[in-house]
């Protein structure tokens, strides 16, 4: 039987934040840019630097998200 790991969702990431999900969905897209007091949040939540969450290219962002969401998988997955 396979089992299967628990990856955190953006939802998460963005209740965890005190965020929308849709303004987080905005800010990984690069349709928003991310204010420093979101990025302090963010970076406590994911681990994720604030840089990144502020000044990072899109693409970066994206994949800084990705490489969290699955690195939580394998150290709280089941």
């Amino acid at each position: 039987m396979k089992v299967h790991k628990k990856r955190i969702t953006q939802k998460e990431i963005a209740q965890r934040a005190l965020i929308r999900p849709d303004f987080l969905s905005h800010i990984i897209r690069g349709r928003k840019s991310c204010p420093p007091r979101v990025a302090e949040q963010l970076e406590e939540v994911t681990g994720i630097s604030r840089v990144v969450w502020v000044w990072g290219k899109s693409w970066e962002i994206r994949q800084a998200v990705e490489d969290f969401v699955y690195s939580y998988s394998d150290s709280h997955g089941n």
